[in-house]
């Protein structure tokens, strides 16, 4: 019983940060105006824009949806430390890329982004933990 709440719990935190980051893209997307750099600045967009299709999508298939939230995760962290790249390049500070990339790793959005794959892999593992436990007594009823 504590582990199916626990995996609805998960479940329920990363469902509303998706939403969350799906609101954040597509204000980012209305925000922005794509005018410079208009392919990463779309990816900026669009793959905080997916995170709540993909949680849709887990609610029916969870390894893949997953699967999916971490690309998206990693996706959104390489795209969003280029863009931080490219404006402290412009600007002259940027010591190295990886400090650049750490430092956005820090930043909420992404910190999100992974948090939406953390409990949803949180969840995977209550659940599969959960079906382990109540298949031998199914078998056994038949």
């Amino acid at each position: 019983m504590a582990r199916r709440l626990a995996a609805v719990l998960c479940r329920t935190f990363a469902g509303l940060l998706s939403f969350g980051m799906s609101g954040h893209g597509f204000y980012m997307c209305a925000a922005s105006g794509l005018r410079q750099d208009s392919i990463a600045a779309a990816f900026f967009c669009l793959l905080p824009g997916l995170s709540f299709p993909a949680f849709l999508w887990s609610l029916r298939e969870r390894r893949g949806a997953n699967l999916l939230h971490w690309v998206l995760a990693v996706c959104y962290l390489a795209v969003f430390s280029v863009l931080n790249w490219r404006t402290c390049s412009e600007l002259g500070y940027c010591s190295t890329v990886s400090a650049t990339v750490i430092e956005t790793l820090t930043t909420r959005p992404v910190e999100a982004m992974f948090a939406v794959a953390i409990f949803g892999f949180a969840a995977l593992l209550l659940d599969r933990n959960r079906l382990r436990t109540t298949r031998p007594h199914a078998q056994s009823a038949r």
